[in-house]
């Protein structure tokens, strides 16, 4: 009919339509992968960070030998074993970034902190092994303790009687260790300790001043050579009042006669004193 509109033709359905959401599919698969790469090389330091801020806020009941409560490192099985292996990268990342021949650096938040036994069990055989010529001799001893690693250096090698400056021997002993020490963020508490033979100088008048002078000289040396931050450290003399042998023969005599370096278990560390904001 003329002037009437001709009917438009049906368009042929498109039977290719489905490429269009495989495309979208396509689109967010690569995304998806795009960003697990991303958080796959996230830095180290950060990620083992956030590890062992997380395991120290859940394992407050690290090193109750003999407890019914389970540690993280018990409790949540092979998520503590990532965070494990988190710290691990973390601590290797660090030392690329460090190199040898610069000092370690002062942010005590970069360090990893040890928290759980398999931790500082992990530590305490690495000590073992760089020193274990000092064990040997026995001018070194490494116990686990409920309170943390504790690592003493006997009178012998390290120190004269009577004196309070580091030999050379002990120098180096401690400068080894301190390698080590520069790479956590733990509180680290050292002790001075003397056996009960009374001793009358004019530096030391009790064996109170002794014990005190031998801890902070080590502190000290671990500051100034290698840079551990003084807020993560303290130095104690509790003269002969912590014997760990009997002080009736010369050998435990010999044995209490140290200083215990101290690397605090985080549940314990968090009744030290604390240093207020502003001050």
């Amino acid at each position: 009919m003329v002037g009437k509109k001709k009917r438009k033709e049906e368009e042929p359905e498109n039977h290719e339509r489905w490429m269009v959401s495989y495309a979208d599919f396509l689109t967010l698969l690569f995304a998806f992968f795009t960003v697990m790469y991303a958080m796959s090389t996230v830095d180290a330091q950060k990620m083992g960070q956030m590890v062992a801020s997380m395991r120290a806020s859940f394992d407050s009941s690290a090193f109750e030998r003999g407890s019914k409560n389970l540690t993280l490192s018990q409790g949540l099985g092979g998520a503590a074993e990532i965070g494990d292996i988190l710290q691990d990268k973390m601590e290797q990342s660090r030392t690329d970034e460090i190199g040898e021949d610069k000092p370690p650096s002062r942010n005590a938040s970069l360090r990893q902190i040890l928290t759980g036994e398999a931790a500082m069990g992990r530590m305490k055989r690495s000590i073992e092994a760089i020193l274990g010529n000092e064990i040997k001799k026995d001018r070194i001893r490494v116990r686990l303790e409920q309170r943390g690693l504790v690592v003493s250096l006997g009178e012998n090698g390290v120190f004269d009687s009577g004196s309070a400056q580091l030999k050379p021997e002990g120098k180096a002993i401690l400068d080894t260790l301190a390698a080590t020490l520069s790479s956590i963020g733990n509180q680290i508490r050292v002790e001075g300790h003397t056996d009960n033979v009374p001793i009358k100088t004019d530096y030391f008048p009790s064996n109170w001043e002794l014990s005190s002078a031998r801890a902070t000289n080590v502190v000290l040396r671990l500051i100034n050579n290698f840079g551990l931050s003084p807020e993560l450290l303290s130095a104690s003399g509790f003269g002969e009042y912590r014997p760990i042998e009997s002080n009736d023969t010369d050998f435990g005599r010999a044995r209490n006669r140290r200083v215990d370096i101290v690397i605090l278990n985080p549940a314990i560390a968090r009744i030290e004193p604390k240093t207020r904001p502003g001050l």
